[in-house]
């Protein structure tokens, strides 16, 4: 193994977990109503220590994650890769996205702070974040498993390649859509699952809000768990990629479980914050799917089971 790859390979593994901790944390701060805990940026309260108050201490420990943990990391993955693999673009272009997500996401969070937690900001600063996570899944598939790519590959597997790609933007898309459910204040618009406030179809705007993400929801996990079924039943599926797909599979129903409870007990905020852990979850798990589908390295060999 080069040496090289070694460390490559050990960053950007370092890299996706402590950004997924950070995209947890974030969560943590956005539940617990902590997002003005410091109301300045980058300070908090014009001191680098911030004061021993509940609140302010939840958001300036996500700020020390980011600035001190994530963003050193980051930088430092992508410079190995500029300096010693400039030539592989799929290791280059992607750890250049994140440097320029991870400035984007830092200033995103200073505005968020400074407009004082506009709902718009907020779920963009999600979004943002999710992409920037995204971004380092890449990086780390790729030093392991090689470059992305269609050739050579069967076209049947290409067709499970499409949709597992299609299979992460709904996630994608599912996630946007929660988080556009805490950004306009309709978390407690439904207070039953699954029904809302006991009738099917919602009668205001924010119950709408809320019914649309359980919707996008059911329809998502539709087409998700058809093909994680797929992968996972094909006879040339290694057992690895198996119990992948098994866990990505049992995620996505312990998400929805997990966001029944939080309606059902009353929207308890430790339980808003590992529904939206689990949902940074399966995005980094379809994610990995997806793109083992597509590394030349991954021996699968996929056909429609009956």
């Amino acid at each position: 193994m080069e040496q090289s790859h070694f460390w490559i390979r050990f960053f950007s593994t370092i890299s996706v977990l402590f950004v997924f901790g950070l995209v947890v944390l974030g969560g943590v701060v956005r539940v617990t109503g902590s997002g003005l805990g410091c109301p300045d940026w980058p300070l908090c309260y014009g001191s680098l220590i911030p004061p021993l108050e509940y609140t302010a201490i939840i958001e300036y420990s996500h700020r020390f994650v980011a600035s001190v943990l994530v963003s050193p990391l980051v930088i430092l993955t992508c410079g190995l890769i500029w300096l010693r693999h400039r030539r592989e673009r799929w290791l280059v272009i992607p750890s250049s996205i994140s440097v320029v997500l991870l400035i984007f996401q830092a200033l995103l969070g200073g505005v968020t702070v400074l407009t004082e937690l506009p709902g718009a900001v907020v779920a963009s600063h999600l979004a943002l974040g999710q992409a920037f996570l995204g971004s380092l899944v890449l990086v780390m598939v790729v030093s392991y498993r090689g470059p992305l790519g269609f050739d050579g590959t069967s076209k049947t597997r290409r067709g499970f390649s499409m949709m597992t790609i299609l299979a992460s933007i709904g996630v994608y898309l599912l996630i946007i859509s929660g988080s556009v459910v805490t950004a306009s204040h309709a978390t407690g618009a439904c207070i039953n699952w699954p029904l809302c406030n006991s009738t099917l179809i919602p009668e205001s705007v924010l119950s709408v809000i809320h019914m649309g993400h359980r919707l996008v929801a059911v329809l998502i996990g539709c087409f998700l768990i058809f093909v994680l079924q797929w992968g996972y039943r094909d006879s040339h599926s290694t057992n690895g990629f198996r119990i992948l797909s098994g866990v990505t599979g049992a995620t996505f129903v312990i998400q929805v479980l997990v966001g029944a409870f939080v309606v059902w007990s009353g929207f308890q905020s430790h339980l808003l914050a590992f529904h939206l852990a689990m949902s940074a979850l399966l995005w980094v798990c379809i994610l990995i799917i997806s793109m083992l589908t597509l590394t030349k390295s991954q021996d699968i060999d996929l056909a429609v089971r009956s």
